[in-house]
């Protein structure tokens, strides 16, 4: 199959105008000027994208496709309120409303151009829906609140899958591991679930420095989570330092993929850049919950890998990755159109550890397109980040098959917005009571 449009932004090189993608079952054959490839290919199957631009799949770095049902339900807020109200939002679902709720957060990525996602999870039902749409990724299966020696029992009543038995060379999505932070999970704890997911093989995701709240628990041993810190962390100590250098202390920033760091001083780059896998911002949850821009650009400067997720659509408007762009520029002016796109794709799979197939358009990666509508343009990159989106999306093609046409979903499935109802009426109610 080959897929040409006005321009082709593979990442890993410069835009190519007039260009194309060919296509061989679940990856890309090759990719270059549409002219060349048509010689190339001698194929019939061609389809050919006037006023469009071609990218890979976009990378939505961190998010909880579990709690899609949730949007509008909690409003903006600073963290120390919101995360009271996600809770109670949550603990009336049964795995059914769980199950829908991800299912229709599978459908948004979709319709936003997004094939490859860094969701955390709380048991199977996202996996089964992000697998059988089509998506990629890791999937981090959470644990927190627990002692060290009931991990295993707890990832089995989960139902963690059993890693080894899968070949990785074979499959889109991975599994990984998280203990969400260090003010839900003690040191013990902290210190398990790494050495679980460097015996696994699997990555490893935590939030990191992500409000204020956090800085003065840890700093102080004050503020609204050290209550809730006595019930859920077991063990912790007050380490009067900040998140990153606290968990590097404990050695779990290892090769881990850190989430947020809103709060993190320009001095402590230099412990992440020489430990962690990559870091993810989410720029408009940020802003909903009142937290601070990170120091992206010199997180950049740094060599770390940055990619960015949208966090669910509890704290979000929406699951456009795109957006979050437009937002991210806006408080950092100096970042260029192609770092932002890059880190909406190369980086974000990097920093999920997903950059062998995901990313970039180049040979023998996975034949996963995102088309956004441009018009004529002369400059592809920055037109995409400042109009594209899911207002703007043409098509999407996953593990070279079309998931996305004309900006609907070629296979909809009206039943999940449905069940998604019915999720977002029990969350209404919980809080309500």
């Amino acid at each position: 199959m080959l897929i040409t449009a006005d321009w082709v932004l593979p990442i890993s090189r410069r835009p190519i105008r007039n260009g194309g993608v060919l296509v061989g079952r679940d990856r890309v054959i090759e990719v270059g000027p549409a002219r060349e490839l048509v010689r190339l290919s001698g194929a019939n199957d061609h389809r050919h994208f006037d006023g469009c631009a071609v990218m890979p799949g976009l990378v939505n770095a961190h998010t909880h496709l579990t709690l899609t049902a949730l949007a509008g339900l909690i409003g903006p807020s600073p963290f120390e309120i919101w995360l009271p109200q996600l809770i109670k939002a949550i603990q009336s679902w049964t795995p059914a409303e769980h199950a829908a709720s991800a299912a229709l957060g599978v459908q948004r990525c979709l319709l936003s151009g997004v094939t490859v996602v860094g969701d955390i999870v709380y048991g199977p039902e996202p996996v089964s829906a992000s697998c059988e749409a089509g998506l990629g990724g890791t999937v981090f299966w959470e644990v927190l609140g627990i002692h060290p020696a009931q991990l295993f029992a707890e990832l089995e009543r989960k139902e963690f899958p059993p890693v080894k038995a899968i070949p990785s060379s074979i499959i889109r999505v991975r599994y990984g591991l998280s203990p969400h932070s260090s003010y839900t999970s003690g040191p013990g704890l902290l210190k398990a679930v790494h050495e679980a997911a460097a015996m696994l093989g699997v990555p490893f995701a935590i939030h990191v420095a992500e409000s204020v709240v956090e800085c003065d628990l840890l700093h102080r041993g004050e503020g609204p989570l050290a209550e809730s810190v006595k019930h859920l962390a077991k063990d912790f100590v007050m380490p009067c330092m900040g998140a990153v250098p606290y968990l590097d202390s404990l050695g779990v920033l290892d090769g881990a993929t850190a989430i947020h760091l809103c709060q993190m001083l320009p001095t402590e780059i230099p412990i992440l850049a020489a430990s962690a896998r990559g870091v993810i911002t989410c720029p408009r949850s940020n802003r909903y919950l009142g937290s601070n821009p990170p120091e992206i650009g010199t997180m950049l400067k740094a060599g770390i890998p940055v990619g960015i997720g949208t966090d669910s659509q509890a704290s979000n408007t929406d699951l456009d990755l795109i957006s979050e762009l437009r937002e991210l520029r806006q408080s950092d002016s100096h970042l260029t159109y192609s770092q932002l796109l890059e880190m909406t794709t190369a980086m974000g799979a990097k920093a999920l550890g997903l950059e062998d197939r995901f990313g970039i358009l180049e040979r023998d990666m996975q034949a996963d397109l995102a088309i956004f509508r441009v018009g004529k343009t002369a400059d592809p990159e920055k037109t995409v980040v400042e109009v594209a989106g899911a207002g703007t999306l043409e098509a999407v093609l996953s593990a070279g098959v079309w998931r996305v046409l004309d900006g609907e979903l070629c296979s909809p499935r009206p039943e999940i917005e449905e069940e998604a109802e019915a999720a977002t009426r029990w969350a209404a109610t919980a809080l309500r009571s």
